[in-house]
């Protein structure tokens, strides 16, 4: 295989799986095997090894104690410290956005399509395609600021999205269709320049949606 072959492989692998321990379809605790996974992401060996070392890095997966990758178990003060983060790192790209007068709805239309897209996908009850939605109305956040090492650094606080135990339940049903009312909303004062009004709504959303977790005792 070429060298442009492989680096798609190993492309493939780092987004898939990236995607699916996001979303939480790997239960804690599990060990990635090596075999198990190149058949699953199609790819050889050396780029899954690849994906593995890209996906330690960003601290969604972590090496055992004797050999492997394990997904870790995360307490809520670990999913804490992360939501502290993400107010820090979208804030930052809100204030960016607006100062620089890139708070238009043409530039800003990432966003919007996300809000409409998970709007339509609540209504249609596609659980998970809800939950990636989310995760990219907030990566939009960060690409519309144009700052490339804000994404890279974001890239690297990444925070589980959905709990498989609730996915089905009425508590979730819940908790996404306020999570489009509260995306339209820091959408709204983006677009109007509102930085300070964008970011409290911003803090609000992330805390509340995992303070609201902690006292449940499990991830929404």
């Amino acid at each position: 295989m070429s060298e442009e072959g492989n680096a798609s492989k190993r492309e493939v692998a780092y987004e898939r799986l990236r995607r699916i321990l996001i979303l939480q379809q790997v239960p804690e605790g599990v060990r990635l095997r090596e075999s198990e996974w190149t058949k699953r992401l199609n790819v050889n060996r050396s780029a899954l090894r690849e994906a593995f070392a890209r996906l330690e890095a960003e601290g969604l997966i972590e090496t055992g104690d004797k050999t492997g990758y394990f997904v870790p178990v995360l307490v809520m003060e670990d999913i804490m410290e992360v939501v502290v983060v993400r107010i820090a790192l979208e804030g930052a790209a809100i204030e960016l956005i607006c100062e620089a007068g890139l708070n238009t709805p043409d530039h800003l239309k990432s966003l919007q399509d996300a809000c409409d897209l998970m709007e339509r996908l609540i209504n249609e009850d596609y659980h998970l395609s809800v939950a990636e939605t989310d995760r990219r109305f907030h990566a939009a956040i960060i690409q519309a600021s144009g700052n490339k090492r804000l994404s890279i650094a974001y890239q690297h606080a990444p925070l589980p999205i959905v709990h498989p135990d609730i996915v089905d339940g009425r508590e979730w049903a819940s908790r996404v269709r306020m999570t489009h009312e509260e995306h339209s909303a820091i959408l709204s004062a983006i677009l109007a320049g509102h930085v300070s009004e964008a970011k409290a709504l911003l803090r609000s959303h992330l805390t509340s949606s995992w303070g609201n977790a902690k006292l449940a005792g499990k991830t929404v």
